[in-house]
Parts: structure tokens; C-alpha cells; sequence
């Protein structure tokens, strides 16, 4: 009775119903629906046992199943178009719908889950996907360029990829205006993504997705990942798991990313030891570039030496916003040579060059052994050309841990806000560094520290900036503050050509600056030291001349004046104490605090371009009034009273008086 009530039907049609009609429609029983243009199907017949529907188009005849039909519809002809895909899912099936007419373009449904094979050379294929799912998946393997539009489409899968785009095309998946995507993998999955797509890839759109990894990675690619305009949202929580994961290069253009990393490290167990595999929010084996957007990155306490971005080449951030707080703590373990490691958290991190250049940028290491950046490379903060549209709070509150050794010779995996195994370079922005705990150290590079600009609050515990071979500060408005060593600490030379710099370190042995033996030289800029003790400036290459004053009494305020009156330093000093000191006063930026410390003689070193040959007078014990103060340093200021009044002569490049003080 179907068959005949089919003939009759499509008779009737056919007879009378194609003048505003002019495209058929055949929903399939297997899902998928064929379109017709009325115009171009020269019959139709079926054979004499009505098994089979014979349509003949442009001389060519299609053999269509009758019992594989469920039913026939006539729509507008401007409903087809033969570069569109349209496929939806319901629940436990899914329908797709074209009007491509090739033996090489193969469409297959099984349930909810539908796979697309194109061997057919047609470029620029459009797949609409839409609808929901509770156990389905899609798959399009593509020989040409296609895109991909999710039109607000929900698939879980229990035993598949959700999303899986393979062949080694070019693809743009189009998160369609104001809908709502998601996709949701499960632990039996056969792959190892949620989204997985084997070509460059690029994202846009103005919807949301959402991805749910359960199984490994949200979305991976082999080629290049572009994100632009989305709103995206990736959950995972497996083991050695990447939120988006590139074996190429991940560059974000646009949009909103939200990524919670919830998986945590494995270790692979090796003749000697263990190899490690950590969880990673944003992982490329090629370079990562930010151009706007916002991204956000949780690493909760769960995921153990959780990396927030990680590359094996360069990371370049040239605008855009990222909040990204780390709580993974770091451990010991023994690495492949048998040799005692160590694992650590870091919010950014690279095998090449870090270069942050304009946006705003937050970051925040609690776990033990935390870092907020860490380049194998060189580190770049703010433009060469001097802009200062960088704004970066950092800031670390985790514990130290002890890693090998024992006594002086203790080796312990630190907090670290920025750290450099090349070249550090700040060459503007206005940047804030809190290291909270014992080991927690600011601006650090292996090789040489280069400050040229910027507006620089740091506040740690261990030393404030750290250069290996150097350290050199050429310009910007710095406070350095340590709470427990050297403010400015360079293990080779340092050398200060110009800024304002106010350095305050931790009574003796520590200091402000400290450059062993080596030369310390002083050609421009104000500079303002506190501390125990500091490397005194080299006569020899001084160009502008330097007071190291030892005996300034503890928390007094202080005002240098030259034979004329005129005011050459006004400075209220910190207050040390038994049990801590250096915390400074406190003002913009991350708070003060105190360190160990103690001891009330305190050494001060001052240079300054108004600081002439002649008689000079360090006065303390007064009171400081009104003014513009930065960090205990004050302009314009009124200085009244004062229980001591000491007379001091300038004759050579560095002067200093006083007991203690001196070189390290």
C-alpha cells in the first residue's frame, strides 16, 4: 500500500503541484535527503513490480529504492543550493540534506552519527550542523577546502569523536551569530579530542562553543589553529591533556576564551626514572600569537605542574586581555638520567622568546615552586617605540621546596615572576610584581637584565631584579623592594644610566645593589639605595657622581640639601626590625611587608645629576609634608625639624662616609 500511495501521490503532484513548487525533496530512511530540481527531471517512472523509482534528469536516470523512502516533499527551488550541506540532528538520528549528485560524495548515517566522505574535487562545500544529540558524532573527510557551520548544534558521544574533520585541508569552522554550540566527548571515545580536525583551521563567528573533553584534548589540530570572534569555552580533565593543542601554530585573533584545565600530570616510567607530561590550557609545538581577545585559564590545585600557555617556539602577545591563575603545586621526582628533578606550575611559558608587548596581562602562581613566566629564550615587555599600553600584575604566593643538597649547598625549586634564560628586556608599560614567600624572586634573566622604560613596582621576598652576567637601567620609574635579600642583585656588572630607581634591600650582608667586586657604574638617572650594605659605585667609569652614606638611623625621614639649600633627595626611610624590615612604604602596586632583617645603622646610596662637587648636608629626624611621593621618595616636599644635621664633602665620583658600607 506505500508503494501505490507513493505513485499516486507523486502522480498528483507531478500533475498539478509544480507551478509554485519546484524543487522535490526525498527523506531517506538512512537520514540523509535528496534534492531535485523539478525543471531538470525529465520523467519519472517506476518499474513493474514498484520496487524501485526510476528518475531520469539531463539524460541521466537515478535508480532510487522505494522501501528506503520515507516520504517526498516540494519546496521553493530557492531552498537548494548545491554547495550546501545541511545536517540535523535529533535526539538518536540525524537527517542531512543536499543536492550534490556524485558517486563521490558519500553520505552515511547510522543513528545519530553521521559521516561524510567527499572524493569529488567540489571547493567550498558549506555543512550547516544543527540540532541535538545525546549519543552522536559527525565526520567529514574532505579532499578540497570546506567550511563548517555550527547553527547551534549539541552532540555528546559515548564511544566517538564528536567533531572529527579529517584530511590535511584547509578548513573554516563558523561558530554561526548568537547560537549556542556544544560538544561533549566521553572516556571510551576512539580518538582523542572532542573537536579534532586535521588541517589548518580557523575558527570565527560570533556564537559560542562550548567543548567538554573527557576523554584527552578539546581541540587539536596538525596544522595552524586561528580563532577569531567566538566565544570559547574548553572543560578538560584527563591526564597530560591540552585545552587546544596545535602540532603547528595557535594564533588568536579575536573572541573570548575560557579554558579550565582540570587534568594533571603523568610520569612515564623510564629505565632510570620518570619522564613527565603535563596538563596544558594552550600547547603548540610551533609559536603562539595573541592579536586581541580575552583569555582567560584556571589551573585549579588538582592539576599538578599545570601550564597554562606552554610552546616549543615563541610566544607574542601584541594586544588583547589574559587572566590566568595557576594553583598547581610542584614536586620532586627522578628524571630519566636518574637524577633528582623537579616539577613546576607556570602560567606562560616557552622554549623560544617571550615577547609581551601591549594588552593587559594577569597572572598569578599559588602552588609551591609557581611561576608566572619562564622563557628558555629572551623576554621582550612593552615596545621598542616607547608605547605604553601594557598593563601587567604578577604575582606569586606559593612555597619554596627543597629539591637536592643539604646545608649551604641546598638546592630548592623557587617561586619566579619572570625569568629568563636569554636576555630580559622592559622597554615600557606599567607593571606590578608580588612575590609573596621565601625563594620568590621578580625580574630575573640568566644572561643580562635590561630595564629602558616603564613604570616598575616589584616587591618580593628574594632579590627584586637578578641578571647572571648584567644588569642595566637606562630609563622608567622603578621600585625595587626585596624582603629578605638584594634588591638589585647582578652576578656580573650593572650599570645605571638614567630612570628613577628607588632600591631597598635587607640589612647586612644583604643590600640594595649588590655586584660582588665587579664594576658598578653610574652615568645618569636618580638613584635612591637602602639596605645593610652595597656594591660601591666604580670611581673609574662614573660619570655622574654617588654618596654612600652609612648611618642613617632606622625609619627616620631624610633630606639632603647642597650648599645653597636647594633640596637634592627628600626620603622617608623604611623601618627595619628584629623580626623583618624593607617593606617600604606603600602605595601603588602590591603591598609592603617586612623581612628578616635588623640592626638600626642603615646604608644609604644616592646619585643624582644635581649632586655636585662641594659641601652637602644630610639632615634626619624631620618631618615630611605634602609633595609628590614615589615609594618613600618625595618632590616638591616640605621637610621640617630634624634631630641631626651632618656636613658632607664631594670631591670625587663616589663619596662615601661613615663606617660599614663598602663593597660586598
Amino acid at each position: 500500500m506505500k508503494k501505490i500511495f507513493l505513485a499516486l501521490t507523486l502522480s498528483l503532484i507531478m500533475s498539478f503541484g509544480l507551478s509554485a513548487q519546484n524543487a522535490m525533496w526525498i527523506y531517506n530512511s538512512d537520514g540523509t535527503i535528496t534534492t531535485y530540481k523539478v525543471a531538470e527531471i525529465d520523467s519519472l517512472n517506476f518499474t513493474a513490480n514498484m520496487l524501485e523509482m526510476l528518475m531520469f534528469q539531463n539524460g541521466v536516470s537515478d535508480n532510487l529504492s522505494v522501501k528506503n523512502i520515507d516520504s517526498i516533499v516540494f519546496r521553493p527551488i530557492q531552498d537548494i543550493e548545491s554547495s550546501v550541506i545541511y545536517v540535523e540532528f535529533y535526539e538518536n538520528t540525524a537527517t542531512v540534506l543536499h543536492g550534490i549528485y556524485s558517486e563521490d560524495f558519500v553520505v552515511t548515517v547510522e543513528d545519530a552519527n553521521v559521516s561524510i566522505v567527499s572524493n569529488a574535487g567540489i571547493e567550498n562545500l558549506q555543512y550547516y550542523l544543527s540540532g541535538q544529540t545525546s549519543d552522536g558524532s559527525f565526520s567529514l573527510e574532505s579532499d578540497s577546502d570546506f567550511e563548517l557551520i555550527l547553527n547551534g548544534v549539541d552532540i555528546t558521544s559515548s564511544s566517538k569523536v564528536p567533531l572529527n574533520l579529517a584530511k590535511k585541508v584547509d578548513r573554516e569552522i563558523i561558530v554561526a551569530n548568537g547560537t549556542t554550540n556544544v560538544l561533549t566527548d566521553n572516556t571510551d571515545s576512539d580518538g582523542k579530542s572532542a573537536l579534532n580536525t586535521k588541517g589548518a583551521t580557523n575558527i570565527s563567528g560570533n556564537g559560542s562553543l562550548t567543548v567538554n573533553a573527557n576523554k584527552k584534548h578539546g581541540i587539536s589540530s596538525d596544522y595552524d589553529i586561528t580563532i577569531d570572534g567566538p566565544t570559547l569555552t574548553i572543560n578538560h580533565n584527563a591526564e597530560a591533556s591540552k585545552g587546544l593543542k596545535s602540532d603547528s601554530n595557535i594564533i588568536f585573533v579575536d573572541g573570548d576564551i575560557t579554558i579550565v584545565s582540570s587534568g594533571t600530570l603523568t610520569m612515564e616510567p623510564l629505565d632510570n626514572g620518570y619522564d613527565p607530561t603535563y596538563c596544558t590550557a594552550i600547547g603548540a609545538d610551533g609559536n603562539f600569537e595573541m592579536l586581541g581577545g580575552n583569555l582567560s585559564i584556571t589551573l585549579p590545585v588538582s592539576n599538578d605542574a599545570g601550564r597554562g600557555i606552554k610552546v616549543d617556539g615563541n610566544i607574542t602577545i601584541s594586544d588583547g586581555v589574559i587572566n590566568i591563575i595557576s594553583h598547581s603545586n610542584g614536586d620532586t621526582y627522578t628524571n630519566s638520567e636518574g637524577n633528582v628533578d623537579s616539577y613546576k606550575s607556570c602560567c606562560i611559558k616557552a622554549d623560544g622568546d617571550i615577547s609581551i608587548l601591549k594588552g593587559d596581562i594577569t597572572l598569578e602562581a599559588t602552588g609551591s615552586g609557581g611561576k608566572c613566566i619562564d622563557a628558555e629564550g629572551a623576554i621582550y615587555i612593552g615596545n621598542e617605540n616607547g608605547e605604553t599600553e601594557l598593563v601587567m600584575d604578577m604575582k606569586t604566593t606559593g612555597e619554596k621546596f627543597y629539591e637536592s643538597g643539604y646545608g649551604e649547598n641546598a638546592e630548592y625549586a623557587n617561586p619566579k615572576i619572570l625569568k629568563a634564560q636569554g636576555d630580559l628586556y622592559v622597554y615600557g608599560g606599567n607593571i606590578n610584581v608580588y612575590a609573596e614567600n621565601d625563594g620568590g624572586e621578580g625580574l630575573e634573566s640568566k644572561s643580562v637584565v635590561y630595564i629602558l622604560g616603564g613604570y616598575i613596582i616589584i616587591d618580593t621576598y628574594d632579590d627584586a631584579i637578578n641578571g647572571k652576567v648584567s644588569v642595566q637601567i637606562d630609563g622608567g620609574t622603578v621600585y625595587a623592594n626585596s624582603r629578605g635579600n638584594d634588591a638589585i642583585d647582578s652576578n656580573g656588572t650593572m650599570t645605571i644610566n638614567g630612570g628613577l630607581l628607588v632600591a631597598i634591600g635587607q640589612m647586612t650582608p644583604e643590600g640594595a645593589f649588590d655586584c660582588d667586586q665587579n664594576t658598578f657604574k653610574i652615568t645618569g638617572g636618580t638613584v635612591i639605595g637602602v639596605g645593610g650594605h652595597h656594591s660601591t659605585p666604580t670611581s673609574s667609569v662614573c660619570t655622574q657622581r654617588a654618596l654612600v652614606y652609612n648611618g642613617i638611623t632606622n625609619g627616620t625621614a631624610v633630606r639632603i640639601v647642597n650648599e645653597n639649600g636647594d633640596d637634592l633627595m627628600t626620603f622617608q626611610m623604611p623601618t627595619y626590625s628584629g623580626n623583618g624590615g624593607g617593606g617600604g612604604p606603600g602605595g601603588g602596586g602590591w603591598p609592603g611587608g617586612g623581612g628578616p632583617g635588623g640592626g638600626s645603622s642603615i646604608s644609604l646610596l644616592f646619585s643624582s645629576a644635581n649632586l655636585q662637587q662641594g659641601t652637602i648636608t644630610v639632615k634626619q629626624g624631620g618631618t615630611i609634608s605634602g609633595g609628590d611621593e614615589f615609594y618613600g621618595y618625595f618632590t616638591g616636599a616640605e621637610y621640617t625639624g630634624g634631630t641631626t644635621s651632618q656636613n658632607v664633602t664631594i670631591n670625587g665620583m663616589v663619596t662615601t662616609y661613615g663606617g660599614g658600607g663598602g663593597p660586598f
